[in-house]
């Protein structure tokens, strides 16, 4: 079976290796002129890193990051509100979250599968539809036939407009930059994910590295149509939480912080159309409330792998339902649920923030995580 993956970021490049590991033949494609390597950090839940292990055939890649046991939510003067364990209440996973920065781990991918698997400068521009195969057209200009293609584009996806052109993304409403930044304070851990909460916006912040000031930070806020904050706007912007989160930001330098609007998918649409099929931000990009979007796009990635796998190449159609089947409803349901909690974190004050609300919305979320689509693959 001849497989194209369209969009070299992080979730294109894990499942081009997950097909590799099962015997296919696939080829990469990107746009770009290089590699998506750069940006600030990542985040793995526990059930993305048993992905991870399987890709990488031990757990070494941990000590590429940073091991995270707690999401600590604490109130505008930095007293801890709730404390969430990533491994579940009865730490019944046994992988912790990893936080990475992004180009470690896209560097350990990548060098798994080997750059030779990446064609840069390739455009997806046009698919047609054959009987058990799919054309691609690159670039205005060169075409291609494949027994499977799949979108792995990102939320602005073209593979997705392509294939279910009603469905974009929708604009959140929130601006998010982060930055990457030695920074040392006694209030900051190095081993939890801290949430620092103020009206209709937050301040969290992971450590990077064992035994290492290197840090991470995402600031996000509603940005009602206005120009997007600089450093100094942040800083206004976040001056009554405790001084050390918005030192921490000013310790930043301005060519080192990302800020965008940020952009979602309801995941409706058309999952799979003929023989394409979409993975990742291209058909669930969710909010980073939580950090879930890797881990679902590495759990959905294994599940179709898994699913192929499973089945002679007469029956991919077969294959690709059974993938939706397992994938779509849950990766919706989660995406719901990440639309909940950010609407509790940026559309509320900041005393709505408290285990009241959180608790059952957390709770939602672990049942969800819970079904480890995975694991469920025969």
């Amino acid at each position: 079976m001849k497989i194209a993956i369209i969009g070299a970021g992080l979730n294109g490049l894990a499942c081009a290796l997950m097909l590799k590991r099962n015997g296919f033949d696939c080829q990469v494609f990107e746009r770009g002129s290089g590699p998506r390597d750069s940006g600030t950090g990542i985040y793995v839940w526990p059930q993305g890193v048993k992905v991870l292990r399987y890709l990488f055939g031990d757990d070494s890649f941990i000590r590429n990051g940073k091991a995270i046991e707690y999401l600590d939510t604490h109130d505008r003067d930095g007293k801890l509100v709730f404390s969430h364990p990533v491994r579940g209440p009865d730490r019944s996973l046994s992988d912790p979250a990893v936080m990475f920065p992004r180009s470690e781990l896209f560097r350990l991918l990548l060098g798994q599968l080997g750059p030779d698997r990446v064609r840069y400068g390739m455009a997806c521009t046009r698919l047609v539809h054959l009987d058990r195969q799919t054309h691609v057209t690159f670039n205005d200009s060169i075409e291609e036939t494949f027994d499977l293609v799949i979108g792995c584009d990102g939320v602005g996806s073209t593979v997705r407009s392509l294939i279910s052109p009603n469905h974009g993304p929708y604009d959140t409403g929130l601006v998010a930059s982060r930055g990457m930044v030695h920074f040392d304070s006694p209030l900051l851990t190095n081993d939890r994910c801290q949430i620092f909460s103020t009206s209709f916006a937050r301040v969290v912040t992971y450590p990077l590295a064992e035994g290492s000031r290197y840090r991470y930070w995402f600031a996000a806020y509603q940005h009602g149509n206005r120009m997007l904050l600089d450093r100094e706007g942040l800083i206004d912007l976040f001056a009554d939480l405790p001084s050390d989160i918005w030192s921490m930001i000013a310790s930043t330098p301005d060519q080192d912080i990302l800020t965008h609007r940020m952009m979602a998918l309801t995941g409706d649409g058309e999952w799979s159309k003929g023989r394409v099929v979409m993975l990742g931000d291209s058909i669930h990009a969710m909010l980073p409330t939580l950090g879930y979007g890797l881990t679902l796009g590495l759990e959905n990635g294994f599940a179709l792998v898994q699913t192929l796998t499973g089945c002679k190449s007469e029956n991919v159609d077969r294959a690709l339902a059974r993938y939706v089947s397992l994938a779509a409803e849950r990766s919706k349901s989660i995406l719901a649920v990440m639309k909940e909690i950010t609407g509790l974190y940026y559309f509320n004050d900041s005393t709505a923030v408290n285990p009241t609300r959180l608790m059952p919305i957390m709770n939602r979320f672990n049942s969800l995580a819970a079904l480890k689509v995975c694991e469920e693959v025969q």
